[in-house]
């Protein structure tokens, strides 16, 4: 101890030592808490990780009783459910589409209700019969039903009340005449060939036609049907692809098959010189006879490797037209090319000119 001003203090050797001595407990404070850390997660551990069978199934016995306590109470539950249509008077069909589910609202056990919802289409769903509609009416569909209540179908286990339609409020149901045309399918195809090929012949449909059924109204306006579209580049194999067709999503009407598989050829592009081509003469007066020399030439042609192995001179038109191109004067002519479908191009005309001699017929 010291004095200062008449007041005693401790001297700095036992202020360290009294804080050693804390700290020293603080120390053992610390590791106390760190073991019985250590200690509880043990005890978790060993409790989830021994007799786990046993506890697996006190939690599923447990949660047996909450679902079934839950599912014995009675509650209000909405359905989406089918709307099936029967007995179209004879030769007519519906005009316009009307929903195919509504929505309807059913009390009963939560039991009852989990099995409504599990049902299959056949065993749940609510009949709209159309026999004593000649032309069009309007349902109002809670009246219909609570009137006719065996046009509701519930599965005999399930033990529920229907409560009301809570969508849609009416349905209009528009009657015309059935009708069915066949007609024939154009397909859609954007086709891009990888360089040095091409596209051979026009598409394949199979089939190439279809049956397109429903209310005459609609089936009338359809001379032919499209396929959806599709696109293709790069292209140097031959393509096979089944498309879907198309209607109009405002025209109620049915197309079979709904389907068609398209194939499209395509080939290495292939050269070859075909010679002794004739030329032919068009447009001469019938007073005047011509000559042409030479009659024929050679061409060297570019297509489909297929087309070209069979190409003959008869299958290329080679022309000289009198009455436009022939002129006074002038005797030496390049003749007109015309090539048949798929062949790309012609190149090398030999000889690249003809020579065109008129000789006039004597009148008496």
């Amino acid at each position: 101890m010291f004095k200062h001003r008449g007041l005693e203090y401790p001297s700095p050797l036992i202020i360290f030592k009294y804080m050693m001595k804390t700290n020293k407990r603080s120390i053992k404070k610390k590791v106390h808490k760190k073991d019985l850390l250590s200690e509880s997660g043990k005890i978790l551990k060993g409790w989830f990780f021994t007799n786990t069978k046993i506890k697996v199934g006190i939690f599923i016995f447990a949660l047996l009783i909450w679902f079934f306590t839950v599912l014995g109470k009675k509650y209000t539950y909405t359905f989406d459910v089918f709307l099936d249509v029967r007995n179209i008077v004879q030769g007519k069909t519906l005009k316009e589409k009307i929903p195919k589910r509504i929505r309807a609202s059913f009390s009963g056990k939560g039991l009852d209700l989990f099995f409504l919802s599990m049902s299959a289409k056949s065993s749940f769903k609510f009949v709209l019969d159309l026999q004593s509609i000649r032309w069009f009416y309007d349902f109002q569909l809670n009246e219909y039903f609570s009137d006719n209540p065996e046009k509701i179908i519930i599965p005999r286990n399930a033990d529920v009340e229907f409560n009301q339609i809570v969508w849609p409020d009416t349905v209009h149901v528009e009657l015309d005449r059935f009708s069915e045309v066949k007609v024939p399918v154009i397909s859609q195809l954007n086709i891009e060939v990888a360089p040095g090929y091409i596209v051979v012949d026009d598409p394949q449909l199979y089939p190439d036609s279809v049956i397109i059924s429903g209310p005459r109204t609609y089936v009338k306006k359809y001379k032919k049907i499209m396929t959806e579209e599709f696109s293709r580049t790069n292209l140097s194999t031959p393509l096979e692809v089944n498309l879907q067709l198309k209607a109009s999503d405002s025209d109620n009407v049915t197309i079979f098959p709904s389907s068609v598989e398209v194939i499209q050829k395509v080939e290495q592009i292939g050269e070859r010189t075909i010679d002794n081509i004739p030329i032919d003469i068009i447009g001469v007066p019938k007073d005047i006879n011509v000559d042409l020399s030479p009659s024929s030439i050679s061409l060297t042609v570019s297509s489909g490797v297929s087309l070209i192995k069979t190409l003959e001179p008869k299958d290329i038109k080679v022309f000289f037209d009198f009455s436009k191109s022939w002129k006074s004067g002038k005797s030496t002519y390049i003749p007109s090319v015309s090539l048949p479908k798929g062949v790309i191009e012609w190149s090398n005309m030999t000889p690249r000119k003809i020579e065109v001699r008129v000789v006039r017929e004597r009148t008496h």
